[in-house]
Formats: C-alpha cells, sequence, structure tokens
C-alpha cells in the first residue's frame, strides 16, 4: 500500500494540510514543506505545528525531505521545480493526494471525472444524479474539497464522486476508481507536461488500474489520436461530446443509464440545474449589455465553447493570464466571427495578440479593471462583456475563484456607479 511511516508532504494548499492532518491522526511521521512565505503559508505551517507537524516556509530543505520513505506532492509542484527534480535523481517515492487517499477510503464505489474542460460541471451533475436516485453520495477533489480531507465522512455504501487533474493523475499508481470518465482531450497545461503524448498519457491513467466489472467511458476520437492500441479490463463504453453544443447531458445520461440510475432521476437534475458559479455566469444585465463570468475557462476548448454560446460581433472579450498551451489561433475565425474587440490582460497578452491580431480589434489592459471599463465601452448599449481568459490566472490572481468573484464585484461596483450617476435629481440621495 504505502512505503513507510516517514512522510513529506510538499506545498501547503487545502491537500497538503489535510493530507498532513490525516496522516500525523494516523500516527505518521509528517514534515511538511512549503517553499512559498507568505502571511497565509505561515499561518497553515503554525497550525500544523500546533497538532504536532513538523513543518517549514520558504523553501524546501532538499536533504530533510530525501531523509523520508516517501513524499505526498501537491498539484501546484510542476515536475520542473528543482525539488521534483531532486524527488526523481533520488529514486524517491512520490504520491498526489487522490492516491493516498485511496489506500484509506472506505468505499470502492468511486466515479472519477478528468479532462480538458467540462470536468466540475459533470463532476457535479454526476453526484446530484445519484443523490436524486438515493445514494448517499459526497463530491470531492480538484472541485475544491480534497478526497483526503472528507475521508472520515465516507463510509462503504457511499458513492464517491472525484473531479481528477492530470496533474494528480501523473503521481497515481494504483488508484482504481469503478467508473472512469475521461471527457475529452485538447491542448491544456503544456506549460506543465513535456508535450501532448505526456498530457494524454497523465490522463490516461485514470484507466489504469480498472478491471473486470468497472466502466472506462471517453471519447473513441480521443482514443484513436492519442492510444490507438488503448485496451481495457473494464466494460469500454464510447459517446461524442460536441464542444459547441451541450457538453454534459449525453455524458450523463450515458453513465447513469450505465450504472442503473432510473432516467427520471437525470430527467430532475438536469431540469433544476442553474450552472456553476464562474462557468458561464451570469452575472447581471445593465443598459442592453450582459455581463457573464466566466473564470474557470482556462484553455482555448473551453473559451471556444463559451463563444459558441453568443450572436456574432456581439462578445466584447477579455482574456489572458498565463498561458497553457500554444494552440490560441486555432480558434481565430472564431473570434473573427464572435467577437466585436478583445481586451487582454496578464503575462499571456502577448500570446495571444500574436494568434488573434487581426481577427478583432485588440486593447492591451493593464488590469481587469482596466480591461471590464474598455470593454463596456465597446459594448456601448448591446451585446455581451464576457470575462473567459482561456488562461491560467495565478500571475495577478490566487485561483480562478478569486478572478471571478472581483469580476463581478467590478462590475457591480460599476451598475451601481452609473445608476447613481444616471438617478434624477433627488432619487437615491
Amino acid at each position: 500500500m504505502h512505503p513507510g511511516r516517514k512522510v513529506s508532504v510538499l506545498g501547503l494548499g487545502k491537500s497538503g494540510v489535510q493530507g498532513a492532518l490525516f496522516l500525523k491522526k494516523r500516527g505518521y511521521e509528517v514534515f511538511a514543506s512549503e517553499s512559498a512565505d507568505h502571511e497565509s503559508a505561515r499561518g497553515q505551517a503554525e497550525m500544523l505545528r500546533s497538532q504536532g507537524v513538523e513543518a517549514e516556509t520558504g523553501t524546501h530543505s532538499a536533504e530533510r525531505i530525501l531523509t523520508s520513505d516517501w513524499v505526498l506532492i501537491s498539484p501546484g509542484i510542476s515536475p520542473k521545480t528543482p525539488i521534483y527534480q531532486t524527488l526523481l535523481r533520488a529514486a524517491k517515492p512520490v504520491f498526489s493526494e487522490i492516491e493516498v487517499a485511496s489506500w484509506f477510503c472506505q468505499s470502492k464505489r468511486i466515479l472519477a471525472v478528468t479532462g480538458s474542460s467540462g470536468k466540475t460541471t459533470v463532476a457535479t451533475l454526476l453526484a446530484r444524479v445519484l443523490e436524486a436516485s438515493g445514494a448517499p453520495t459526497l463530491c470531492c477533489g480538484n472541485i475544491g474539497n480534497p478526497w483526503i480531507g472528507e475521508l472520515e465522512r465516507i463510509v462503504p455504501e457511499t458513492s464517491v464522486v472525484l473531479e481528477i487533474s492530470s496533474f494528480q493523475l501523473q503521481q497515481c499508481f494504483s488508484f482504481r476508481p469503478h467508473t472512469a470518465i475521461l471527457l475529452n482531450i485538447s491542448p491544456n497545461h503544456l506549460d506543465w507536461h513535456r508535450d501532448m503524448k505526456d498530457y494524454a498519457g497523465a490522463k490516461f491513467r485514470i484507466f489504469q488500474n480498472q478491471r473486470p466489472g468497472d466502466f472506462a467511458f471517453l471519447r473513441r476520437e480521443d482514443m484513436e489520436n492519442f492510444f490507438p492500441e488503448f485496451k481495457s479490463e473494464a466494460e469500454v463504453c464510447y459517446f461524442d461530446l460536441d464542444l459547441t453544443g451541450n457538453p454534459n447531458e449525453g455524458v450523463i445520461r450515458k453513465v447513469a443509464a450505465r450504472l442503473g440510475i432510473r432516467s427520471d432521476a437525470v430527467d430532475r437534475v438536469l431540469a433544476d440545474f442553474s450552472g456553476l458559479e464562474h462557468r458561464l455566469e451570469r452575472v447581471a444585465e445593465f443598459g442592453g449589455v450582459t455581463f457573464v463570468n466566466d473564470s474557470k475557462a482556462t484553455t482555448t476548448a473551453a473559451l471556444a465553447w463559451a463563444l459558441e454560446k453568443y450572436a456574432d460581433r456581439s462578445v466584447c472579450l477579455i482574456a489572458g493570464g498565463i498561458a497553457k498551451s500554444a494552440d490560441y489561433h486555432t480558434i481565430r475565425e472564431l473570434i473573427r466571427r464572435k467577437v466585436r474587440k478583445v481586451c487582454l490582460m496578464g503575462d499571456a497578452a502577448p500570446v495571444l495578440e500574436a494568434a488573434w491580431g487581426g481577427a478583432a480589434p485588440i486593447y492591451r489592459a493593464d488590469n481587469l479593471a482596466d480591461a471590464l471599463s474598455e470593454a463596456c465601452a465597446a459594448a456601448g448599449s448591446s451585446g455581451t462583456v464576457l470575462l473567459s481568459p482561456a488562461c491560467s490566472s495565478f500571475d495577478m490572481f490566487k485561483n480562478y475563484q478569486e478572478r471571478g468573484r472581483i469580476f463581478k464585484e467590478l462590475v457591480q461596483a460599476r451598475i451601481s456607479g452609473k445608476s447613481r450617476a444616471e438617478a434624477p435629481s433627488g432619487v437615491g440621495s
């Protein structure tokens, strides 16, 4: 199961902190290490020390880490970092939080969802469908609440729905989901993975330990493009996923049917689903303009899917952040057709301008507030101001959630200011 009682936990985000606490409670000798040294990191380290966990911030002490039997590594630590390379050279066993949680989980009813886009929505809907069918269900993983922090709530009867990233799968070795779903593969995280083959290989690890009686759901196109020799002991179920249409309903229905869930439970869930925060979230309508927060769109495919929802030349697009791939040129024609103006921000602005320049007017913004102001000016009294960055957020924000929240606050502040300015004398005073 696991190769020893001495463990180093690298990264003090949610999964690292909860992993350290879980292992400490079970008698492991835990050393927690975080390279950042900001106030939040120091606070987490101090909390861990109060629970008997040795912790450091501001560095990864390689000599100390290498004395451990194995390492639990955060998905935020790239294989390109010096400490990761040091672990590889030392042949130190390195596992993700998903792998470690799988060792201790009492339930074998594991449904795992991965893909370049759509996985949060599909995981959320699957969990709701299972709940509607009467199954005790818990949704966790990359969706925001780490699996390892939920283990004490899980009993053998619990259906566990996991959203899993390629980073987490890359360090999974024995993890075996009963139902594994690979939604799609498109260029993503190529700032992290060596190339598309490496990225696709990480995704396909979701199927590697499945056995007879398990289910493997994937697109035939992805199998043919990336793993034409793919074989599985699980029952393989293919589906089509049209990113320009509804990317969720067909997958949900096919999985539910295979698991024996009645279609009326699926119907109820889909009818009641109003969407996820930060994914094509309608923030407000004012003065003929609709404001939409799609901060969770961190890939080209996700942006393309969003743009297809709108009329031609109706979108004033806010995009940018840290580029995760080099395929932005593939949606140049879509930008030309759908977008009235592009407002770019962040490190990726030059890359996006090179890919889209000439397809639509480009504005280089200093920050999100500047981008919103320019997008509103371009929108005038009609259309949609869409935050759909097609990039990660980490150059300017903690995460996509903070980016989306600040966008919504800026929109509301702008509307409030306009409303007061346009109110007749004596109104609203």
